[in-house]
């Protein structure tokens, strides 16, 4: 017993050391709550049917959670929709998004066949919430929710439009371009049954069986008007990106400066070329030929960069003249290297000038977001240069990457010099940094995953979750030592993310090419208003107009001046946005605006015909008085 009651003691005591406390407290919390309704597509007995679902979301003073509870389970890609949908609203209404919980319910009869077509609903209930707005019962959407707030393609349009119509809704917003989708038919042939696909307008249909009108639109400012009457100021900047003088006086110098270095390589190449005697070698390896084409390649750089002065395109003509001193410095290693010159002693020589730089950048003062973007990019380009002196290959394929290193290193000084042409607009500190760069790192994986899922599930875009997936891999590992450097490899992720969303089911660059243009432009212009002078963004920007022949690149560079831009812009707050009143007149389909002109016309000869009727009885009448 006494053995007992020491066993029993011994626990307790334990147990009061080891006990988890629970937590009390009370918090001030305001609640909004809104219920919309999305069309979805379920699999019905193997068939795919239209149903409703409903979008309940709660918001309330909170600290950035977004949960979402789904009933019955739907597949992973809804959280991914709920948290890209808060972002894109807070966004737009000027919020951050930091300061806010949401809560997604989401409701079907059915088990709805995964797909993020309702992202779009949900950015409208999120930003109905932010803004207080209440919401048509009469409009209904389908559509996925872009980064750029755009409303990207979806399945099922003609199910989806079935449930919306039945259920007695009188609009249903689609994706822009999406009015015509395709039905399997089956035709009896004689003894033969075929199945062709035919084009369905989704908007006749619809309209003939239940007198709803589907409409286009194109972006959530767009849906937000036919849902609540009310759409976001829009602001679209027309002032040239590169017309300022002051950027014309900087960058022209530098450009010709680097132009001249780039000819004094070429010309010491073209030199050393002639007097070596290089091996023929294999045809699949042919050393003779593989660096004289280096030469024509630097040449032809040389050429470009040279054009591009005269047309003004000073950062685009700095790269290509940077491009010509890489082939140029490739060619004079490897004519050393066949006189003579030992591998290692060339990496030797490198391998310091790289030390060296990091070092330098390493220890670059930052003061404020010029010098942010321009010691950023110094970091990104010698730790570039320091992974390309690690690479390993064949005896050419090392000397090109030395090449490559020493350049890259160059590149990086050119970088850290351009800040001391530009005043700083924000005090900032080396803490700051390294709490942006973890938060835009967080961000970063957030959309990474919700890409990589929809890239997975489309087939889509998986050169862009690629290099989404390699910067944010270079972001993790430079947050403590370079976050400078890291902030800017999780922008860069963040841009190709967002791009391999966008470009789901885009076929056309041309739209997406001229939007993307424009919220560069306007980004830019809003970080100067701002008092901040948003470097690197204006040479993106021009990097990406001087090479939109090749649409899908200057995409690309537009993205990331979108990007940087909005960023340098955020990291001085949050400033809400106007929002104002609008008249909305739905379209009809073409083939019911011509029946309702008829109908009209009928209207007016059937009164017309009444009228005459009953002025020959009044004549008729009078007479027989």
């Amino acid at each position: 017993m006494k053995k007992l009651l020491v066993l029993v003691a011994f626990l307790l005591f334990v147990n009061s050391i080891n006990a988890i406390p629970v937590n009390e407290w009370e918090r001030n919390v305001v609640y909004r709550n809104i219920t919309l309704f999305a069309p979805a597509v379920a699999e019905i007995n193997g068939e795919s049917v239209g149903v409703l679902t409903e979008i309940n979301v709660t918001m309330m003073n909170g600290s950035g959670n977004v949960f979402v509870t789904t009933k019955p389970m739907t597949q992973l890609d809804m959280q991914g929709s709920a948290k890209l949908a808060v972002f894109v609203a807070c966004s737009l209404a000027g919020k951050d998004a930091k300061d806010y919980d949401f809560i997604f319910r989401v409701v079907s009869s059915s088990p709805i066949v995964g797909g993020p077509s309702a992202g779009a609903v949900m950015t409208v209930a999120a930003v109905c919430l932010l803004e207080n707005l209440s919401v048509s019962n009469d409009v209904i959407m389908t559509g996925m929710i872009n980064p750029d707030a755009s409303i990207g393609p979806v399945g099922g349009i003609l199910e989806k439009g079935e449930a919306a119509g039945s259920a007695g809704f009188k609009y249903f917003l689609i994706p822009k371009g999406q009015s015509i989708q395709y039905k399997t038919v089956e035709e009896k042939i004689g003894f033969l049954t075929i199945y062709r696909s035919v084009p369905v307008n989704v908007s006749e249909e619809l309209y003939k069986k239940y007198g709803m009108n589907v409409i286009e639109v194109e972006d959530i400012n767009e849906a937000l008007a036919y849902f609540t009457g009310f759409m976001f100021e829009e602001k679209k900047s027309d002032v040239p990106i590169i017309s300022s003088d002051f950027y014309r006086e900087i960058m022209k110098p530098m450009e010709e400066k680097v132009i001249e270095e780039a000819e004094e390589m070429y010309e010491k190449a073209e030199e050393n070329l002639s007097k070596t005697s290089l091996p023929l070698g294999w045809p699949w390896y042919n050393p003779r030929s593989i660096v004289s084409n280096s030469l024509e390649n630097a040449r032809k750089n040389l050429d470009e960069a040279r054009n591009a002065l005269y047309n003004e395109f000073y950062y685009y003509g700095i790269s290509k003249a940077f491009q010509s001193k890489i082939n140029s410095l490739f060619v004079i290693y490897a004519c050393n290297f066949y006189n003579g010159k030992g591998i290692e002693e060339i990496r030797k020589e490198v391998e310091e000038i790289v030390n060296k730089s990091i070092s330098d950048m390493k220890n670059a003062e930052i003061k404020g977001l010029e010098s942010l973007q321009c010691i950023g990019s110094a970091q990104k380009r010698i730790l570039e240069a320091e992974e390309y002196l690690n690479k390993s290959g064949d005896d050419l394929s090392v000397l090109y990457n030395l090449a490559y290193a020493k350049e890259r290193c160059l590149t990086a000084y050119w970088w850290m010099n351009l800040s001391n042409y530009f005043n700083e607009s924000y005090n900032i500190n080396e803490t700051w940094i390294k709490e942006i760069a973890e938060e835009y790192y967080e961000y970063a994986q957030d959309i990474f995953s919700y890409a990589n899922i929809l890239s997975q599930e489309t087939g889509y875009s998986s050169n862009f979750i690629s290099k989404a997936n390699e910067a944010l891999s270079r972001a993790n590992e430079q947050k403590e030592e370079f976050p400078s450097a890291s902030l800017f490899n999780s922008l860069e992720s963040i841009a190709n993310s967002n791009l391999a969303i966008e470009m789901i089911g885009v076929n056309d660059l041309s739209d997406k090419l001229n939007r993307t243009r424009e919220m560069a432009s306007y980004a830019i212009q809003k970080a100067r208003d701002a008092g901040i002078e948003p470097i690197l963004a204006v040479n993106y920007n021009e990097f990406a107009r001087s090479i939109e022949s090749d649409a899908l690149n200057s995409l690309v560079y537009y993205k990331y001046a979108y990007i940087i831009a909005n960023t340098l812009c955020l990291s001085k707050g949050y400033n809400a946005i106007g929002i104002e009143k609008v008249n909305i007149n739905a379209p009809l389909p073409e083939e019911n605006k011509e029946t309702k002109d008829k109908n009209q016309l009928f209207a007016v000869a059937f009164i017309s015909l009444i009228g005459g009727i009953l002025v020959g009885i009044l004549f008729a009448t009078r007479k027989y008085e």
